[in-house]
């Protein structure tokens, strides 16, 4: 999964670079480049942040600035996918999800989110978000598993209604909700697509694209990580305990490799 994500980035970084884009490694993303050089060892995922305007032109042209048709942006408001953010996915893979019915599942990917700036509203925007969130995830929910037996009961019980219910439906209000929602201020930025909390304010300021090392690659990063960090996740320079270090729980395959 690291080596498809990384040629994945790959195009992300050539396209962004290309056609004057800017992005961000985000999240646990920017944490491993910064502490361990790239991946953080017990994580298989790369995240991506980009401010709304360049999201929305990637989202435009993707098809027609890509390189290879073997990748493709799947997103919920063109029917390609039943998330609320950006997926760039390898069309010659396919991925299984332990918690996540087999019905959604996509080819191996690097996840984009957008950065809005403030709400007029931010705790009615969030607290929307949060409802939507919810039966998001029961929609997208396998009732065949759970992280413990209650979790597992529970999805069964409500397997009858989530049945009935179409995940891209509440994406693409997720997405509506953060996208459209009045803007007030511009000088900081809030994840509502993928957060839940509207503290969580970070000064546009700290995103000066700051090149660094990843995997032998590199990646832009925002110039104030440490501060970006600080803000995510405490202090990011002390390892988890291996107790807490929890792996994504997917597996992927090859459906089409030339």
């Amino acid at each position: 999964m690291k080596a498809v994500e990384l040629e994945i980035m790959d195009e992300i970084d050539a396209i962004c670079r290309q056609h004057g884009l800017t992005y961000f490694l985000g999240y646990g993303s920017v944490l491993g480049a910064v502490r361990h050089g790239g991946f953080i060892p017990w994580d298989d995922d790369m995240d991506v942040i980009m401010p709304r305007d360049d999201y929305e032109q990637l989202i435009a042209h993707f098809d027609k600035w890509r390189t290879s048709k073997n990748y493709a942006l799947t997103f919920c408001r063109n029917d390609t996918s039943v998330y609320q953010f950006v997926k760039i996915i390898d069309t010659r893979t396919s991925v299984k999800e332990r918690y996540v019915s087999a019905s959604y599942k996509t080819g191996v990917w690097v996840d984009i989110f957008p950065l809005d700036g403030i709400p007029k509203d931010a705790k009615r925007v969030f607290r929307r978000n949060a409802r939507l969130t919810a039966s998001l995830a029961l929609a997208l929910s396998d009732p065949s598993n759970g992280t413990t037996p209650l979790r597992k009961l529970a999805k069964k019980l409500l397997d009858p209604i989530a049945k009935r219910m179409d995940p891209a439906h509440y994406s693409r209000l997720i997405d509506d909700n953060a996208h459209h929602c009045e803007k007030t201020d511009e000088a900081a930025y809030l994840d509502i697509v993928s957060m839940a909390d509207p503290d969580i304010v970070q000064p546009s300021s700290w995103f000066e694209p700051h090149e660094v090392d990843f995997e032998n690659r590199r990646y832009f990063i925002p110039r104030s990580y440490d501060e970006y960090l600080t803000l995510n996740y405490g202090d990011w320079r002390t390892p988890l305990p291996e107790s807490q270090r929890h792996s994504h729980t997917t597996e992927a395959y090859w459906i089409d490799r030339d």
